[in-house]
């Protein structure tokens, strides 16, 4: 997991690229734009790209509101002279949200802890 952005972030002097040469394991080559060497003489906003996840597709049909939504998740992490943040996107239908891995984490583990308490034993839904 990445750690959040530092504090020189707003600095356009020239640094080390600390980013990573190589792609996170999670990236796909075929939707990656990250090109650190484009940040080598320093931070330029819109530059630099970012690596980018295969999406997941989420079948949200059984939603109890909603028109039988289809959506996909993916992770991205941008490319600047200082380490990023990696984002776990979800989108659905006109619906996009975006949040920092190491806050999804929590909320996810506890969305999977309420969903296992509501299981039974044999994997069935309790009533």
């Amino acid at each position: 997991m990445s750690v959040r952005s530092q504090d020189n972030s707003a600095s356009t002097a020239r640094s080390e690229n600390r980013c990573a040469t190589s792609h996170p394991a999670w990236c796909d080559r075929d939707r990656c734009t990250a090109d650190p060497a484009c940040q080598a003489r320093g931070y330029r906003p819109g530059a630099g790209g970012e690596h980018r996840s295969a999406p997941v597709p989420l079948d949200l049909s059984y939603a109890m509101w909603g028109p039988g939504l289809s959506g996909e998740a993916y992770l991205t992490e941008s490319v600047a002279p200082w380490r990023c943040s990696t984002y776990l996107h979800i989108r659905a239908g006109d619906t996009r949200i975006a949040m920092a891995v190491d806050k999804a984490a929590p909320v996810f583990s506890a969305l999977l802890g309420l969903v296992m308490t509501a299981q039974g034993a044999d994997g069935t839904v309790s009533l």
